[in-house]
């Protein structure tokens, strides 16, 4: 999604510095009240999480407030013009192939779910004063331990004495607790996180060098992938883009190290999550 500018609906008080004979000062404008915050449904918003985490949140970030390609939501002009689901509803229907955005197939409920969960993050960006961030260490660190080494399936990947020694110092649990979500680093697709991209050539795909022929193979990182096109940069940093005529021609295979976070997005309970940071944090 584009981000535009914007400005944030927090009530301003004007005060009236020159006073004119007959004039009358108008009274201040209270600040915003809890109570005079715009509801939406907790039920709806945290539907509207669990899809946005699965769904969007690898490009977009858990919060919403960016990720490894995709911009700040909160900060969007359509995002912050929609109503009732009906602007992002269109875009999520339609996609922006050309800035690497895909087509959601998605029911009514659960466009509403996505808009009232972006919205409720905006309210309370605008609203800041009306809450504050609890503490999220609740769960059990035992629990997280257990969950770690067995149903978790953390362990087959990761090891507290190798990759995670001293994480539980180098991040604060909000932090550590979105990273268990969306490890990849913000500054996008590189280093170690990198996902790698194979692509075969066909008879009738196209590329950007002469001399290709069909069963031709190039391999290097996925800078972008679209229905239309793909480019990678090969070890040499050459940058190649290749037309893709259909879904298999170019035949194109990803390998992203990841894969297993992304795989485990969608059955993350918060019970879990909250035992894993738990535990996580522990490991100083």
């Amino acid at each position: 999604m584009r981000t535009g500018k914007y400005v944030l609906a927090i009530p301003v008080l004007f005060l009236a510095t020159v006073s004119f004979p007959g004039s009358r000062v108008r009274a201040q404008a209270p600040p915003a009240e809890p109570s005079r915050i715009p509801a939406l449904d907790p039920v709806s918003v945290e539907r509207g999480q669990g899809l946005f985490v699965s769904r969007c949140g690898f490009c977009h970030g858990s919060n919403a407030k960016g990720g490894e390609s995709g911009p700040d939501l909160i900060r969007s002009v359509l995002v912050l013009d929609d109503e009732g689901g009906k602007q992002i509803g269109q875009l999520l229907k339609t996609g922006r192939e050309n800035q690497g955005m895909p087509r959601f197939e998605l029911t009514p409920r659960e466009t509403s779910d996505i808009a009232n969960f972006l919205h409720q993050k905006i309210s309370d960006a605008a609203f800041r004063q009306a809450y504050q961030i609890l503490n999220i260490l609740v769960g059990d660190a035992k629990a997280g331990e257990a969950y770690f080494n067995a149903a978790g399936g953390c362990k087959s990947c990761h090891s507290v004495t190798g990759d995670l020694k001293g994480i539980g110092a180098k991040y604060d649990a909000e932090t550590l607790q979105g990273r268990i979500v969306m490890p990849r680093p913000s500054r996008g697709n590189e280093g170690r996180f990198a996902v790698i991209a194979t692509v075969t050539l066909s008879g009738t795909s196209s590329g950007t060098s002469s001399g290709t022929s069909s069963g031709s193979s190039f391999k290097g990182v996925l800078l972008r992938m679209t229905d239309f096109d793909v480019t990678i940069k090969e070890d040499s940093g050459a940058v190649r883009t290749f037309t893709r005529v259909s879904e298999m021609n170019p035949k194109i295979e990803r390998k992203d190290p990841l894969q297993a976070h992304l795989d485990q997005l969608p059955k993350w309970k918060d019970t879990d999550m909250h035992n894993m940071t738990a535990y996580l944090v522990t490991l100083k």
